[in-house]
């Protein structure tokens, strides 16, 4: 009978009437022991209670809900990228939905507030900040916020170096409205150089402001020497000494995002665009030579917005002999993406004895990416140029073609003033030397040995001076 009474324990009414039964007939026979009492305390102690039991199951099951929620939020904007990870680094960009930079720095507080490190707010060109996290807790307050669009990790970057250039002769920079090399030429624009820093003191380099967002240095000068060979080729000064470059005494502001090691990180890379994007009106062309493999939202939308406030950015290919559409930023199609030939004699035809490891005079640099997101090419083999301690050096790799064209993007902006970077762009690319181009003997010729058919132009300077915007390219 009790095991009935177990199995149909869902019905209270039939458990009673059995149980007053049950107590007539063993008061009747007078057989109303102990034993029997605790039996019957046991019948009524395991009835069940449905509605309790069903609470808790219908509670666990919002709780599973809502992790399974918060779980798949969480990987939505949880985005995830190549390259080299910054362990507990993060950049946060939030939702474009007007926030002010009191809300973006609101948040960030909150961020504070759960144990994490703000390494920098940006107000320019991304809604959002870098934050270091100590626990994954800290990182899931910041991720549930609604008003975070996604959250990605700060990945390292790494200056595009080959080794150690002939260059402005084979553009035929002395041929331009600076004439480069006959100590006359100077040029009124300004140039960024988001580098390791720049040489402050030395004497062939014209540097104007520097600032660094570099954690551990206090100032915008080279500690690596990267940022001042790249200067050198875009701008040293035309004054008789050491080298000259593309753009003559040009403006240079040194803005360190690479660190003693030609190390870098994408957020202080985007505090840089920040800050260049904060001086738009004064800040014509930037130099990028490096770059990681990879998808990088928060980055590619900085340089978006820098280039829509008016800001032209020259990138390089990279050094890995591969196709460049994985290569960020020089897959980004704002910008302009330069690749390197080989030259050694300053001239078009590859009459040079001179060979190198890397290809033959007038060959495409067999380190050299390529591919479809390509722009320019410029000469990047043993270019002469500046670097540390008031030196000069040479030095190869797209790090030394990407600054002959970044000189001559400055060139053309300053004498069209009102070109915008899709103008300066197209400007350089049509007046490129083409595969059709005859050798004049001098800069103007096209070189050999190029590894698809993309068929960039090859920068060429000398048709740049006087000539009006050319039309926009279909």
């Amino acid at each position: 009978m009790a095991e009935k009474l177990r199995s149909q324990g869902g019905t209270s009414s039939l458990i009673t009437i059995t149980v007053s039964t049950l107590i007539a007939l063993l008061f009747s026979n007078w057989i109303l022991s102990p034993m029997s009492q605790t039996f019957l305390f046991e019948v009524e102690a395991r009835q069940p209670d449905t509605t309790s039991l069903q609470g808790k199951i219908d509670d666990l099951k919002t709780k599973i809900d809502d992790l399974r929620s918060n779980a798949q939020n969480m990987a939505k904007k949880l985005r995830e990228v190549k390259g080299e990870k910054i362990p507990n680094e993060y950049i946060v960009a939030l939702k474009h939905s007007n926030f002010l930079s009191s809300t973006t720095r609101s948040l960030a507080q909150e961020a504070i507030n759960e144990g994490a490190t703000l390494q920098h707010t940006y107000d320019h060109v991304l809604h959002g900040f870098s934050i270091r996290v100590p626990n994954e807790k800290a990182l899931e307050a910041i991720v549930k916020s609604p008003q975070v669009d996604y959250v990605q990790p700060d990945i390292k970057l790494k200056a595009f170096v080959q080794s150690l250039p002939t260059g402005v002769n084979r553009v035929d920079g002395d041929l331009s409205s600076t004439k480069s090399g006959d100590g006359s030429g100077n040029v009124n624009v300004d140039i960024g150089i988001l580098d390791s820093g720049v040489d402050l003191n030395h004497p062939d380099l014209n540097v104007y402001k520097q600032v660094t967002f570099v954690s551990g240095t206090s100032s915008g000068n080279d500690d690596y020497g990267h940022g001042t060979a790249v200067a050198g080729v875009a701008a040293a000064k035309d004054n008789s000494q050491g080298v000259v470059g593309v753009a003559p005494g040009a403006r240079l502001w040194a803005i360190k995002v690479l660190d003693k090691n030609g190390i870098g990180s994408t957020s202080d890379l985007i505090k840089g665009i920040d800050y260049v994007t904060q001086h738009a009106d004064e800040i014509d062309v930037v130099n990028l030579s490096f770059g990681e493999d990879g998808a990088n939202d928060a980055l590619h939308t900085a340089i978006i917005n820098s280039v829509a406030a008016g800001v032209t950015y020259v990138v390089a290919a990279g050094n890995e002999g591969k196709d460049a559409s994985s290569v960020i930023p020089a897959s980004f199609p704002e910008v302009i993406t330069v690749s390197a030939i080989v030259d050694t004699d300053g001239k078009c035809g590859g009459n040079s004895a001179i060979s190198t490891t890397v290809g033959k005079d007038d060959n495409f640099a067999s380190f050299s990416n390529y591919g479809s997101v390509v722009d320019m090419a410029a000469p990047g083999v043993q270019i002469k140029t500046t670097t540390r301690e008031s030196s000069y050096t040479t030095f190869s790799g797209t790090s030394a073609s990407t600054p002959h064209v970044t000189g001559a993007a400055a060139l053309y902006k300053s004498e069209h003033p009102g070109a915008t970077p899709s103008d300066i762009r197209n400007a350089l690319r049509n007046f490129g030397s083409s595969p059709a181009t005859t050798c004049d003997g001098n800069g103007h010729g096209y070189f050999t040995g190029d590894r698809d058919k993309n068929a960039e132009p090859l920068l060429y300077t000398a048709s740049i001076s006087s000539s009006p915007p050319p039309s926009p390219e279909n």
